[in-house]
């Protein structure tokens, strides 16, 4: 988990929209709403949000380095 605060957010932020596009889903399943397939195109940005924060080439502020202990 990274560190750094917008890092963190967002992380967090990508969290919140997989779960909100999941849950999406589920509510649209349960109620017999039909759905098209390109729904699973709006999971991009909420990965693409987690990845940017996780990935250290991506970062918009880079992450401390870790000390090495001998």
């Amino acid at each position: 988990m990274p560190k750094r605060l917008i890092n963190k957010a967002l992380v967090y932020i990508g969290l919140f929209g997989v779960l909100f596009q999941i849950s999406a889903f589920v509510f649209a399943w349960w109620h017999d709403i039909g759905m098209q397939l390109s729904w699973l195109l709006t999971l991009a940005g909420p990965l693409l949000c987690i990845v940017s924060g996780i990935t250290p080439a991506l970062q918009l502020q880079k992450e401390p380095e870790a000390k090495q202990v001998n």
